[in-house]
């Protein structure tokens, strides 16, 4: 069946300024094979492909979440973020036994949870990342705003100014708005545009996002220019 169309470049510029709008597999790890195939308006499904998700695609199932975090919103997130990686409509995913979905969503979101610092390591701080530079390799490129391709970002700690914007954009608290700031961050630091973040793989999303977060994690700075009065 035709897979639903990735956002172009305006589209994706009008969710930034409020407006709505809408990979492939590569392993047969992701792919799922239904014993009776899903008819669905007219169309019949016997598979279901799968793929690492892009920041878009995260980014719109954190949409899906709203302003309150429960059960009900979390598993239609989850519906969303597996029709959109699959490139079916959500009534699909609808019909899927549900033990192919819980494998579904492992699969979609694994990306993520393994690029992730675990927080709840007792030894998180000694494995933050806190080098002057890091350079994280786009191949192939991730194509911007007007065309632009970037095959390597470029980060450094970030600036006050930043971390200020950083701390506004996550003030609402909710999955957008924590994803949102981090987007922001790597946007601001990086030099890359926005459209080229939200087509960035989302382990090299997160790798990024949590490099830039963990200076703030770092606790105070010692060295000769810290001493104590």
């Amino acid at each position: 069946m035709k897979r639903f169309d990735e956002p172009s470049e305006e589209e994706i510029l009008a969710q930034r300024s409020g407006a709505d709008t809408g990979g492939e597999a590569t392993s047969d790890d992701s792919l799922i094979v239904l014993d009776s195939p899903i008819q669905y308006k007219g169309g019949e499904y016997q598979e279901i492909r799968l793929s690492e998700p892009n920041v878009w695609k995260v980014l719109k199932a954190a949409q899906v979440v709203g302003a309150r975090l429960t059960d009900q919103s979390m598993y239609d997130s989850q519906i969303n973020l597996v029709a959109a990686v699959a490139g079916v409509p959500e009534g699909v995913i609808g019909e899927l036994p549900e033990m192919e979905f819980n494998w579904a969503i492992e699969y979609v979101t694994g990306f993520e949870a393994n690029a992730r610092r675990g927080l709840t390591d007792p030894n998180v701080q000694r494995s933050l990342d806190l080098r002057p530079e890091k350079f994280i390799s786009f191949n192939p490129p991730i194509e911007g705003k007007g065309g632009n391709s970037w095959g390597e970002m470029v980060l450094r700690p970030p600036r006050v100014t930043e971390r200020r914007k950083y701390k506004g954009r996550v003030a609402p608290g909710t999955v957008e708005s924590i994803l949102q700031a981090e987007m922001g961050m790597v946007e601001d630091v990086s030099g890359w545009d926005y459209v080229a973040i939200t087509r960035m793989p989302i382990s090299k999303f997160a790798e990024a996002a949590d490099y830039l977060t963990g200076f703030s994690m770092a606790g105070p700075a010692t060295g000769k220019r810290f001493r104590s009065s």
